[in-house]
């Protein structure tokens, strides 16, 4: 039993390192985070209060392939926190849209994530005037297959808000 069992042991070991695609160093160098655009969005939920408004931080780009082989991602992570502090605001966790591995010269489609976390203010403009208002930043990691997390990068987050949604024109 031994004998039958210490082969397939390796056999996987084997099988499983040959078919896991690029490496994260691979990764780093082929992906490039593209079309990035970052603000602040207004959150809506059961947590917001009527009489005040909450913005979080919020970054929207592509992956763009610029390596010899496709590269599959399997999901984003994203660590949002204030410039110059340890501690994060919030995390998004999000699966690829689509699923599929981005082929050289390709982009994925468009990525949004979000922080669950922001500031509160009683108004949009009193929010534009908040002191306390800080430079915030995030971290993009990315899942490879094989369980591997590849760091894509820190950006800056622009100290803007997002446009309000028109109204639907009334009949």
């Amino acid at each position: 039993m031994r004998k039958i069992i210490l082969p397939m042991i390796f056999l996987t070991l084997f099988l499983s390192s040959c078919s896991q695609g690029p490496s994260p160093e691979e990764v780093r160098q082929w992906i490039k985070v593209v079309d990035i655009k970052t603000q602040w969005v207004q959150k809506v939920g059961p947590d917001v209060r009527p009489w005040e408004v909450v913005f979080v931080p919020s970054i929207r780009f592509r992956l763009e392939n610029k390596g010899p082989k496709p590269v599959r991602i399997l999901y984003f992570n994203a660590e949002f926190k204030f410039k110059d502090e340890e501690k994060a605001l919030g995390y998004d966790y999000r699966a690829l849209p689509g699923g599929k591995p981005i082929k050289p010269g390709e982009k994925s489609p468009e990525v949004f994530l979000r922080s669950p976390y922001g500031f509160r203010a009683k108004s949009r403009e009193s929010f534009k005037n908040n002191p306390y208002w800080k430079q915030a930043e995030v971290r993009i990691i990315v899942g490879i297959p094989g369980g591997k997390l590849v760091d894509l990068g820190t950006y800056p987050i622009e100290n803007v808000l997002e446009e309000p949604l028109e109204k639907s024109p009334e009949k």
